[in-house]
C-alpha cells in the first residue's frame, strides 16, 4: 500500500514537473501550451499520462473524448431517471398487492355473491327469452290464420 502511495506521488510529481517545463517552455518558445478559460468541444481528446520509454512521463491525447464523456453521463442520468420510475412503479405494486391480501377474505366473498347475482340473472334473462320466442310462435300462428282467413273472405268477394 506504501508502495501504490509512493507511485501515486512520483507520479504526480512528474505530471507536475512536466506541466511546469511545458508552461515555462511554452512561455519561451511560443504557444505549445495555452493556460485560461476556455470551453472544449465534444470532439477534444481528454489528455492522459503515460511514461515514456526513457522513464519520464508524457501528457498526450487520450481515445477517449469530450463527447463520449458527455455522452456517459447523460446516459446515466437517463438511467438514473428509468429506474427511479421503476422503482416508483415497484412499489405501486406491492402496496396494491398488500391491499390485495388484506382485503382477500372479504373480496372472495363479495365477489361470490356478485357471481350468483350474476348468475341468477343469466337465467332470469335465458327465461324471459324462452317466454317471448313462444309468444312470437304465437303471434306468427295468429298471423298464419289471419292470412287465411282474409284469403278466404277475398275469394267469396270474388
Amino acid at each position: 500500500m506504501l508502495r501504490v502511495r509512493k507511485q501515486a506521488w512520483i507520479m504526480a510529481a512528474g505530471v507536475a514537473g512536466l506541466l511546469g517545463t511545458a508552461v515555462f517552455s511554452s512561455a519561451q518558445a511560443g504557444s505549445a501550451v495555452r493556460w485560461g478559460e476556455f470551453s472544449a468541444s465534444s470532439s477534444d481528446k481528454l489528455t492522459a499520462g503515460s511514461m515514456d520509454v526513457g522513464g519520464a512521463y508524457v501528457l498526450k491525447p487520450s481515445g477517449v473524448s469530450v463527447g463520449a464523456i458527455e455522452a456517459l453521463q447523460a446516459g446515466q442520468k437517463q438511467s438514473q431517471s428509468e429506474l427511479q420510475s421503476l422503482k416508483s412503479k415497484v412499489e405501486g405494486q406491492e402496496r396494491a398487492f398488500d391491499e390485495f391480501k388484506r382485503k382477500d377474505g372479504s373480496s372472495a366473498s363479495s365477489s361470490d355473491s356478485q357471481l350468483s347475482s350474476l348468475k341468477r340473472t343469466v337465467d332470469e334473462q335465458k327465461s324471459t327469452i324462452e317466454r317471448q320466442k313462444g309468444e312470437i310462435d304465437g303471434l306468427k300462428r295468429s298471423l298464419d290464420e289471419l292470412k287465411r282467413s282474409v284469403e278466404n273472405l277475398s275469394s267469396k268477394v270474388k
